[in-house]
């Protein structure tokens, strides 16, 4: 349960091997990178420990918030991979990104009434490639300590989190796992039925 309320907050919130750009321009953007994780957590933070507020209302400034720093569209490709995305229409994959938003949502957004008193601290970022840039941190919850890895790109509208890393565990290799799964077993509409009788039977509120 305690791991849960902590990635309720987390949510909330190639090229060669070498990197290839200027010291001072892989240090701005870095800094950049760790400065906009650090200041989108201290926001959605303070909304979470409102307590004159009701809870519809924060779980809503809390994905505006949040909603900016993901890159869900590229989320929901990786989710799939490309074998199944490429499959899809352009009106299927708008589709799956909806619904795959709303997944998260409820997942995450729905627990936020649980968060207790964890503190997060950041370490400095890692410029892994030219591209990729990864914020490492650790959530103190009590006596127990959790090391997360948020995974920023550099997309055409910025640097956006692709993937967040919870104790080594991928939220993108997680739902990767089960869609195949269900996709094996019941094909492309089993999922999309599969998801969009969640959305029904958790009685998801936009």
């Amino acid at each position: 349960m305690k791991k849960i309320a902590i990635l309720c907050v987390l949510f909330l919130l190639i090229s060669a091997n070498t990197v290839i750009c200027s010291d001072v321009i892989c240090s701005d953007e870095k800094s950049y990178v760790e400065n906009l994780i650090k200041s989108k957590t201290e926001q959605i933070l303070s909304i979470i420990r409102k307590r004159d507020i009701n809870q519809k209302e924060k779980k809503q400034k809390i994905f505006d918030i949040a909603k900016p720093l993901f890159d869900f569209t590229t989320m929901s490709k990786l989710t799939l991979g490309k074998k199944y995305w490429s499959k899809l229409t352009p009106e299927q994959q708008k589709r799956f990104v909806d619904l795959f938003v709303k997944r998260l949502r409820m997942v995450y957004l729905d627990r936020v009434d649980i968060y207790g008193n964890e503190t997060i601290s950041f370490k400095p970022a890692i410029q892994k490639r030219k591209n990729l840039i990864y914020v490492p941190s650790t959530v103190t919850s009590k006596n127990e300590k959790f090391v997360v890895l948020y995974k920023f790109w550099k997309s055409p509208n910025g640097w956006k989190i692709y993937d967040v890393e919870v104790e080594g565990v991928s939220v993108v290799r997680t739902y990767r796992s089960q869609f195949t799964e269900i996709i094996k077993k019941k094909g492309i509409k089993g999922l999309f039925e599969e998801l969009e009788k969640l959305t029904q039977q958790l009685n998801y509120k936009s």
